[in-house]
């Protein structure tokens, strides 16, 4: 058998995920309770997000589980008038004391002629670090595969989605507005 050229960087895919992680917590404040494990905190700092019963749930056993459901969504485009905008919505799907797991989708869907981003995140709070479990409904992805392989997937197809998630956060801190900020109107 033929010795493959690819090797493993893991110390730039670590790299990666970690800076993941960092964007995460800037899309997703809310995210440092999980770190921090300041629970209690959540109410007073981001009263939006819950109801007004929320002091019992936090006295649960799992006061982690306070956050799931939670979403964050980002304007990134401007359709036009008729259009809508485009978002990018961030949803905490399931949460323990050490993994949080996010769905990423961007919307509204573009079915006619392209197929919008979705992936499923993995949050590790202990580690301080994000990788994506799935992307595109493509699960467990392996950090490296032989070339050619019957789904076609590259080498560093692992690495190639964990960047495009950095890629796609970094658009979101840096010409996103959130959904909850409302728009400012200018009079000339």
């Amino acid at each position: 058998m033929a010795k493959s050229s690819y090797s493993i960087d893991l110390i730039k895919q670590m790299a990666e995920c970690d800076a993941n992680y960092i964007r995460l917590l800037k899309l997703v404040p809310q995210l440092r309770a999980y770190r921090d494990q300041s629970f209690e905190d959540l109410y007073e700092l981001f009263p939006e997000d819950f109801d007004s019963d929320v002091a019992e749930t936090i006295d649960t056993d799992d006061p982690q589980k306070l956050l799931e459901g939670l979403q964050s969504q980002y304007c990134i485009a401007d359709l036009g008038d008729n259009e809508g905008k485009l978002t990018v919505q961030i949803t905490i799907l399931e949460a323990f004391k050490y993994t949080t797991t996010l769905e990423i989708v961007q919307l509204p869907e573009f079915k006619q002629w392209m197929t919008n981003p979705s992936m499923l995140v993995r949050v590790y709070h202990d580690a301080n670090t994000a990788e994506v479990v799935s992307y595109q409904g493509h699960r467990n992805l392996k950090p490296r595969y032989h070339q050619p392989n019957p789904k076609m997937y590259q080498p560093d197809e692992k690495m190639q989605v964990n960047r495009f998630l950095g890629e796609w956060l970094s658009h979101c801190l840096d010409v996103g507005r959130s959904a909850k900020a409302p728009d400012l109107l200018f009079s000339s």
